[in-house]
């Protein structure tokens, strides 16, 4: 019985033929097909297996370094050619565009969050690769050595906090320091210098006013108008203090319930934002019933340092 003829295996379409994959699968095709072999012979006459020479000459992914120099060693081809569609094929994907920190421009700073997305993306449009801690603790160094008036230490812990936005530069000798080691202009600087004086500027009149707060509700609390006002609340809440007011307002008072006669350990700052009495027998006792608690406190406003009342 005569043998039937070998026929070799339908090559597939190379996908793309015009990437620099695409173009080195078929000169690796065009070489093996020069000396009438198939995939198969030539396999065998480059001592690889034959799925190493169809995944080289598909195109899908560029073949190992020692294929492509089996073909130029065994099948004849161009070494230079060869070696260009190789660099061309095995060189690394296009880099992504990198997806920077929303942050506005230095003159429309207005806040921390501000600022600190800014910082931010100060280290991360510095070159093509954002610089390491340790770098940016290098440079801030040089800077530091060179100047002392205008730059500061910079630690790469204190770098890692200030990208990071846990914390604002301590000084503004720390962010020219930062800033230089983001390798931002010169020119820019001035600009976020007096965003970095602009926050600190409001976040101290914020303190300031918070402070000054404070204090007059404690004056208030610690004045005799402050402690009847108090007790009268806790007397229109069916409570009856059975000992001094305490220091503050939030603080723990203890006052007997006028329904179940316990003693219980309250606080005006819960009894004035609940609307809650005993905390034992009524949580409203003496609220929702009768005059309300600005009534029983001389028709007044209470301001003891609570957020709600």
């Amino acid at each position: 019985m005569q043998d039937k003829p070998y026929r070799a295996r339908r090559l597939k379409w190379i996908r793309r033929p015009g990437s620099a994959v695409g173009q080195l699968a078929q000169a690796l095709r065009d070489a093996r097909q020069a000396k009438g072999l198939t995939q198969a012979q030539a396999a065998k006459e480059m001592d690889v297996s034959s799925s190493t020479v169809q995944r080289a000459e598909a195109g899908e992914k560029p073949p190992e370094k020692y294929v492509v120099d089996r073909y130029v060693e065994r099948l004849g081809l161009d070494s230079d050619h060869a070696e260009q569609l190789w660099a061309a094929a095995s060189r690394p994907a296009g880099r992504q565009r990198r997806t920077l920190t929303q942050a506005p421009a230095p003159h429309l700073v207005e806040s921390r969050q501000d600022l600190s997305n800014a910082l931010r993306r100060a280290r991360e449009e510095s070159g093509d690769k954002p610089p390491s801690m340790a770098e940016m603790e290098r440079r801030a160094a040089v800077a530091y050595q060179a100047d002392n008036k205008l730059f500061a230490f910079l630690s790469r812990s204190a770098a890692n906090r200030i990208y990071n936005r846990r914390q604002l530069p301590t000084s503004v000798q720390q962010l020219r320091s930062y800033l230089y080691a983001c390798e931002v202009p010169e020119r820019q600087f001035r600009e976020l210098v007096a965003a970095y004086l602009r926050v600190k500027a409001k976040e101290h009149e914020e303190a300031v006013a918070k402070k000054r707060v404070a204090k007059e509700d404690r004056e208030r609390w610690s004045g005799w108008e402050g402690h009847e006002r108090a007790r009268a609340v806790m007397q229109a809440a069916g409570l009856d203090p059975v000992e001094p007011p305490p220091r503050a307002p939030g603080a723990p008072w203890s006052a007997r319930c006028r329904r179940c006669g316990q003693v219980s350990r309250v606080r005006l700052t819960r009894v004035v934002r609940d609307r809650a009495g005993c905390p034992l027998c009524s949580p409203k006792s003496g609220l929702v019933r009768g005059r309300g608690l600005i009534d029983a406190a001389r028709e007044r406003p209470l301001h003891f340092g609570c957020a709600t009342c």
